[in-house]
């Protein structure tokens, strides 16, 4: 399509909040009061332009690569049916990608309630932390942060080597996506994946390090 590498690099730079957030929750700078406002703002606003930048990408991006494809269907390409918020949505994927996307979806629903334990526990406590600190009483910021990278780290590790092993869905159902899905068509899932697990490793040791150490 004309103009896909601006709708790649659209999606880079929308990526960007997401590491902008968790800097300023993990490191947390000084004053910490701004650091929390802002890293909630940007956390919830973030969707105001994603969701509409994922309407935009569906139809020309692969949902697991990020290859910006040809505009007609072909051989090449399939879809792959995603179920969010009662709404459907047919995903492109190049032809090889559509039964690793359907396995990490798949994977996603199946393994949703513990995934989201161990992402959103964690930053409900760092947050009420951040927020204690933030009126004077930091003494529990530093065990609630490694306990944030570690459980978190934990939790994208899991769903990023986890999906690996998971079959591939038995029917052609749509799959439900049990988290905010326009997060996936940003880079793609294939290099989300890897940045989970490369980042996952390194917040575990961070975590390990801080209460064992």
């Amino acid at each position: 399509m004309p103009g896909g590498w601006r709708l790649q690099a659209v999606g880079v730079l929308l990526f960007l909040f997401i590491p902008l957030v968790l800097y300023l929750f993990v490191r947390h700078p000084e004053p910490v009061a701004a650091s929390l406002a802002a890293g909630v703002v940007l956390m919830a606003g973030h969707r105001f332009l994603a969701r509409p930048y994922m309407v935009r990408a569906v139809p020309h991006k692969c949902l697991w690569c990020n290859r910006v494809l040809a505009p007609a269907l072909d051989a090449s390409t399939r879809t792959l049916d995603l179920a969010l918020d009662g709404r459907l949505i047919a995903a492109r994927c190049c032809a090889a990608h559509h039964a690793p996307a359907a396995r990490f979806f798949r994977f996603l629903a199946l393994a949703r309630l513990p995934l989201r334990l161990g992402i959103f526990g964690p930053l409900l406590l760092l947050l009420a932390a951040l927020a204690a600190a933030a009126a004077g009483h930091a003494h529990a910021l530093p065990a609630a942060t490694a306990l944030f990278q570690l459980a978190v780290g934990l939790t994208v590790s899991a769903a990023a080597w986890g999906c690996l092993l998971t079959r591939p869905p038995a029917g052609p159902a749509p799959l439900p996506v049990p988290f905010p899905a326009h997060n996936f068509f940003l880079l793609g899932v294939g290099p989300l994946l890897w940045i989970f697990r490369l980042v996952g490793a390194w917040w575990i040791v961070r975590g390990v390090w801080f209460f064992f150490s």
